[in-house]
Parts: structure tokens; C-alpha cells; sequence
């Protein structure tokens, strides 16, 4: 099986780096400015994982997720990580309730990347 991960990153350099991070580890990657981008890509390709994040331009990590989550598609399951910097309490709980899966705080470092992706790419191989 391909496993294939939506980075969904407005930062150029973020985008960069989780690129090659994941490319790293054995994964083909597809990048998505926003999360006006995210929602139309997930409608018609299947993801193994979605790596969002949360503060962007045009559409949100949140209100991207709610869209992919609520629309009958591909990926209406796929476990999608939020990608943030912002450490305010409630985060999490902002994440959980707009259907992401779990956080990934910025900067994110290769092994934590790593641990992360391999957890839920291989929850959803299970499911």
C-alpha cells in the first residue's frame, strides 16, 4: 500500500521541512497552502494521514477539518494531525472538537514527527 500524507501548510519553510521529514521516512507527501486547498484535494485522493495546521490564510486547520469530516469522501476518516505553535490552554480540546485526532506542536523535531506518523498510520493500517 502507498501511503501518502497531506501536509496541509501555509509557511513555506514549514512546509519545507515536514516534506522533508516525511519523505525521510518512506512517505510520498502532497502539499496544501490552505485549507480551501486541503478540502478540494481530499475530496478526490485518498491520504494515509493529514498533517494540518491550525492558523492559516483563506480556511483554518479547524474549519478544514470540520469540512472534510462532515463531506462524504475519502478521507472522512483519515486520522488528521494538528500542526500548531500555540501552546494556550484549550488547544487541544479547540483540535479534538473540530475531528482532529492529536497535536503536533511547533517546532516539530524529526523523531517526534516520526513516533507521531508511525502511531496513527499504523491505527489506521489496523482499523
Amino acid at each position: 500500500m502507498d501511503t501518502k500524507i497531506l501536509i496541509v501548510e501555509d509557511d513555506f519553510a514549514n512546509q519545507q521541512v515536514a516534506t522533508l521529514f516525511l519523505k525521510k521516512f518512506g512517505y510520498q507527501t502532497e502539499v496544501a497552502e490552505n485549507g480551501a486547498v486541503a478540502t478540494n484535494l481530499s475530496q478526490s485522493n485518498q491520504y494515509s494521514l493529514i498533517l494540518m495546521d491550525c492558523q492559516m490564510p483563506i480556511m483554518d486547520g479547524f474549519a478544514a477539518t470540520k469540512a472534510i469530516r462532515s463531506k462524504l469522501g475519502p478521507n472522512q476518516t483519515t486520522p488528521i494531525i494538528a500542526l500548531t505553535a500555540n501552546f494556550v490552554s484549550g488547544i487541544r480540546t479547540d483540535c479534538q472538537q473540530c475531528g482532529m485526532n492529536d497535536i503536533l506542536y511547533k517546532p516539530v523535531t524529526m523523531a517526534t514527527m516520526k513516533k507521531m506518523v508511525e502511531k496513527w498510520i499504523q491505527l489506521k493500517q489496523e482499523n
